[in-house]
């Protein structure tokens, strides 16, 4: 019996390429995340920074007005980008879930073609017994003829 070969390993290969990169992606993705969360927390430590100046110029004797217009200014900025980078962060998030449905989605189709491969080979091994076991069974009962055949050639010789 020809040795095992299973059909669809050039597919099997090429939908594990297609996972990993699937893989690859989501990580990218929750890369890009973990950016954005890093710029909102700077962002975040910079207003906080702000406000405390802000307090400090406010418990002084003498106030800058001009100053005090350019944190406020800044603060209005700085909010402004965090409230953009908040939208980019759902943006993400949504790209993120798709990615994630890709790789569970190729995963499927590598765990499928892998138990597909498995049953088949399964089947491949069980005919390979079934054969090997009716070559045994043919090789016993050749050599139990052989035994016979010999045995009534003796018994016949021994008549004589």
């Amino acid at each position: 019996m020809p040795p095992f070969r299973f059909r669809f390993d050039s597919l099997m290969d090429l939908r594990g390429r297609e996972r990993d990169e699937a893989g690859a992606e989501v990580g990218k993705a929750l890369e890009a995340i973990q950016r954005i969360n890093e710029q909102i927390q700077d962002i975040d430590s910079q207003r906080e920074m702000i406000r405390s100046a802000k307090n400090q110029t406010l418990q002084q004797a003498s106030v800058s007005v001009d100053q005090m217009l350019h944190q406020g200014r800044y603060d209005v900025q700085l909010h402004a980008d965090q409230i953009s980078l908040q939208q980019t962060l759902g943006q993400l998030n949504q790209e993120l879930e798709k990615r994630r449905e890709r790789l569970v989605n190729a995963e499927a189709e590598v765990k499928r073609l892998e138990r597909l491969r498995e049953t088949q080979l399964a089947e491949h091994r069980s005919l390979e017994a079934k054969q090997e076991q009716a070559e045994a069974d043919d090789l016993t009962s050749a050599r139990l003829l052989l035994r016979r055949r010999a045995m009534a050639a003796q018994s016949k010789e021994t008549r004589r």
